[in-house]
Parts: structure tokens; C-alpha cells; sequence
């Protein structure tokens, strides 16, 4: 049993993913927040351009990794940063499930690296 680890470059698209994703979700957050007013499209234009950036990292980090990794780290990676960030920016609050949710997504990503024989 080892585990599998993706290159840099990878790595590296990955974090730019978690980043855009991060991103965009926090704008259109707060684009929501200021409804009805001129400052909500500078947040929703905004959070627009960067949440093009995820397909962008995305699409280049399955050119030379398994689809099957990326999608895993992309989307799971990205969902828990975005509730743990969630919960630190904007005080949402988060019970023991969602915690154990978060764990779990953590751990499933972990288990998705490892390699058998």
C-alpha cells in the first residue's frame, strides 16, 4: 500500500482551483448580501470572472493526472475549504454532522490516493 501523490504543477493547478472556487463562492456570498444595490454587481461580475478560472484550472490539471483524482480533490477539496471558510468569515454556524462531514470528505480525498500493491 502507498499513496500517490500528484506532481507540482499539478499541486499547484489544484490550489488555484481551491482559490477560484473559494473565490467565487465568497463573492457571489456577498454579492447576495448587498441585493439591490450598485455594489452587488461589482461583487457578482467580479466573483463571475474568477469562478471561470476553476474550469480553466481544472481542465489543466486533468491534462496530465487521472480525471477520476482531479475531480475528487477539485470538488472535494473545494467544498470543504468553502464550508470551513463559511464558518470563519462569515459566522455560519456548524454542528457536529457538519463537522463530521467535512472530516470525512477530508478523509474519503485520502483514500482516493492510495494505491494499492
Amino acid at each position: 500500500m502507498s499513496f500517490k501523490f500528484v506532481d507540482l504543477r499539478t499541486g499547484l493547478l489544484i490550489l488555484g482551483y481551491f482559490a477560484a472556487f473559494l473565490g467565487v463562492n465568497l463573492a457571489m456570498k456577498f454579492a447576495a448580501q448587498k441585493h439591490g444595490t450598485p455594489v452587488f454587481w461589482w461583487w457578482f461580475i467580479g466573483g463571475n470572472l474568477v469562478g471561470f478560472m476553476c474550469t480553466v484550472f481544472m481542465a489543466m490539471a486533468m491534462k496530465d493526472q487521472n480525471p477520476n483524482l482531479i475531480y475528487a480533490l477539485c470538488i472535494g477539496g473545494g467544498f470543504c475549504l468553502l464550508q470551513v471558510a463559511s464558518f470563519l468569515i462569515f459566522r455560519e454556524p456548524l454542528g457536529l454532522w457538519q463537522w463530521a462531514g467535512i472530516a470525512l470528505g477530508g478523509v474519503g480525498i485520502i483514500c482516493l490516493q492510495i494505491q494499492s500493491g
